[in-house]
């Protein structure tokens, strides 16, 4: 009988293969944990606060908080007479390309958490040994290893991977505050188009009204022969003239409600008219103070965080020249004399073909490039501006002359002439003139109030704010 504690017996007596495992696992265990160990007890020694540096590095505006909502919701259509901030309110809800800017922003969040996370682990197994000559004829004599390796990334890529992916992500909001401020200029100038013509509509009406009165009161005096049939021709001429312009703004009218209503994705408007008066008496801002507000815009405040992006893959791409070790550790098993026994690697990679340094020339310029770029943006921007504010002058200035001189004077001599006709001192071809020139100066008072409107609102959206005009904005009253 062989004892119990022989030499011998512990060598060939077999091993059940739960013992086996669980003596490669802690095997493994131990010399992987312990060369890991090491490991980043060297790496914390040899790069200093570098996480800190690269995680607190935001040296530029950060962007306004986005909401997202998590399920698109049903349109409510409006009904009856739509208000300036509804119209706005169901854009900001349901403007399908704003909707799409939303989840830019949502993956570039799910882009910024994965650039963050460790690289994974690797697991291999190896034979040796085995299906040879000789003795190695069979399994016998096969060395098996099970190993576990991981990369350890140098020079704090990780960190730079992931504050180049949070710049990303505030770049992406960005443009989503520049998409949102689109959408609301987009609304105001739609909704400054349906009010500019309603009020064509109601002067068109007006107009048609007017000249209705005048031709029955020319087919009148033609029947009694106080007049010549060659003056009721023309004025059934001028009133065919004033119907056809009703049927064509009526027409323009229904296209701009289909176009306001489309910026919130529907095709089908429901509301019958907008609240608002396009009258103004105040005088805009200064150049300067709008030049002063210019920071206000996205499209240029976006550039700041573009500029720590290229720096950042800059930084990036330096630290890419630095190679990465890789550490293996494993339990390798001797089938011949059933042991195991542990090992250990490490490699890095040899830049001798491509070190790396073309990147950081390609980040280098694309540095350079977003510098110019800015510099384009500013100037185009300021150009934009100077252009929008001259034509806001030009507005005002016209509406001053319309308001207070034209029209006035336009009126006057419409009433002489209305009451020069009832008194059969003139024709009816002069009472038409005079109402002609006086309805057309209304129509030129209402084309500038509306091109005012419109370049306040291309001027708000080059500031990103209201121009702090009180009355150029349009008011929640019924037409």
């Amino acid at each position: 009988m062989i004892p119990l504690n022989s030499y011998r017996w512990r060598k060939k007596a077999p091993i059940s293969l739960h013992a086996a495992g669980y003596r490669a696992i802690d095997t493994i265990w131990i010399v992987f944990s312990k060369i890991l160990s090491i490991t980043f007890l060297w790496l914390i020694c040899q790069f200093p606060g570098y996480a800190n540096a690269e995680t607190s590095d935001v040296d530029y505006a950060v962007p306004p908080p986005i909401e997202i909502p998590n399920k698109s919701r049903g349109i409510k259509e409006p009904q009856g007479v739509l208000s300036l901030s509804e119209a706005l309110s169901l854009a900001l809800l349901h403007n399908p390309e704003l909707a799409s800017f939303a989840w830019e922003v949502r993956a570039s969040e799910a882009r910024t958490l994965r650039a963050g996370l460790l690289p994974n682990p690797g697991m291999g197994v190896e034979f040796e040994n085995f299906a040879g000559s000789g003795e190695r004829n069979a399994f016998d004599q096969t060395e098996t290893t099970l190993a576990l390796s991981q990369l350890i990334e140098l020079g704090g890529k990780r960190m730079k991977r992931r504050a180049l992916a949070n710049t990303q992500r505030d770049l992406a909001a960005w443009d989503y505050e520049a998409k949102r401020l689109d959408v609301l200029s987009n609304v105001t100038a739609a909704f400054v188009k349906v009010l500019a013509d309603q009020t064509r509509l109601k002067l068109a009406e007006d107009i048609v009204s007017l000249a209705n009165s005048i031709y029955r009161s020319v087919v009148e005096r033609v029947r009694v022969g106080k007049v010549s049939p060659l003056e009721q021709s023309k004025s059934r001429v001028e009133l065919a003239r004033a119907r056809l312009i009703e049927a064509k703004i009526r027409s323009e009218l229904v296209t701009a409600r289909q176009g306001l209503s489309a910026i919130w994705g529907s095709m089908t408007p429901q509301f019958k008219a907008v609240a608002g008066d396009l009258k103004t008496n105040r005088t805009p801002p200064s150049l300067t103070s709008l030049v002063d507000r210019l920071s206000g815009n996205p499209d240029l405040a976006r550039w700041a965080a573009e500029m720590s992006l290229r720096r950042k893959a800059l930084n990036l791409a330096k630290a890419e020249t630095i190679p990465d070790l890789t550490l293996s550790a494993g339990v390798r098993h001797f089938a011949d004399e059933d042991d195991f026994a542990g090992v250990a690697s490490f490699s890095i990679p040899l830049f001798v073909f491509d070190d790396k340094k073309t990147g950081v020339q390609e980040a280098e310029i694309g540095l350079t490039q977003a510098m110019q770029n800015r510099k384009a943006a500013m100037v185009m921007v300021r150009a934009e501006l100077v252009d929008a504010y001259q034509r806001l002058q030009m507005a005002f200035v016209e509406i001053e002359a319309i308001s207070n001189e034209v029209l006035p004077s336009a009126k006057a001599a419409f009433d002489a002439a209305t009451e020069a006709y009832r008194l059969g001192k003139i024709g009816s071809i002069d009472l038409l003139d005079s109402q002609r020139t006086l309805f057309q100066t209304r129509r030129e008072q209402v084309e500038a109030l509306a091109a005012f409107h419109q370049q306040v609102v291309s001027i708000e959206r080059l500031i990103g704010g209201e121009l702090n005009i009180q009355s150029t904005q349009i008011s929640e009253s019924n037409p």
